[in-house]
């Protein structure tokens, strides 16, 4: 990284559906994380995986210190660099696909593990995350339960119908949206860019250095 005004910089885990239903369930809820990533540097946060920071910051801001006695060292070096008003940097390039299946015991305990970290050490994101999960959620299924009930009871049905398969027709929009941005970087492109030098992987044994930032 160049830039020393950038706090560091994150990629994130991308998980490809390997198996049932329960690897697709856990691909979509991840994927809803991922998508939180972006532009805004102040609201990005770091994921262990694919993270890099200055040698320089990360002593000066003595992360090593602030891991002792915590569970999660993504949330909290997130919260470090928060705290020093320095922005974390979001490289698509550095999207890292998990290709795993999971069974839906599993599946249980990642989405659980998950969210009891973020309401440990980012309450905000938290927040914003279940408030989203509870509003789509009552949406989407309140309106089958009403289309339901209203069939069942021989009423009019047809506004709520409608209403849901726009809910509906949205979510998937959103997600094939979503796909295809990734596979742009994770699929197709071969080329990344680290501390200011861009390779393109041209396999397991070969890699070409394209340019030098200067």
């Amino acid at each position: 990284m160049g830039d020393e005004s950038i706090g560091a910089a994150t990629g994130y885990r991308w998980f490809v559906a390997q198996g049932g239903i329960a690897s697709h369930l856990r691909s979509v809820w991840n994927a809803s994380i991922a998508s939180a990533l972006g532009a805004q540097r102040d609201k990005n946060f770091c994921w262990g995986g694919s993270t890099a920071i200055r040698r320089e910051t990360f002593e000066r801001l003595k992360v090593a210190e602030r891991w002792r006695g915590t569970v999660s060292d993504d949330f909290t070096l997130t919260r470090v660099l928060h705290d020093a008003a320095l922005p974390i940097k979001f490289v698509p390039q550095c999207l890292t696909p998990s290709f795993e299946s999971c069974s839906f015991q599993e599946l249980i305990e990642f989405t659980t593990r998950q969210l009891k970290i973020t309401r440990a050490y980012a309450p905000h994101l938290w927040k914003a995350v279940l408030t989203g999960s509870l509003l789509f959620g009552l949406g989407f299924f309140g309106g089958i339960v009403l289309v339901a009930a209203r069939a069942m009871m021989g009423l009019s049905f047809a506004a709520p119908l409608i209403l849901l398969l726009v809910i509906f027709a949205l979510g998937m929009m959103k997600s094939h949206l979503r796909l295809r941005a990734v596979r742009l970087v994770i699929a197709i492109s071969r080329r990344i860019t680290w501390r200011g030098i861009t390779y393109e992987l041209k396999s397991s044994t070969e890699t070409v250095i394209i340019r030098r930032e200067s």
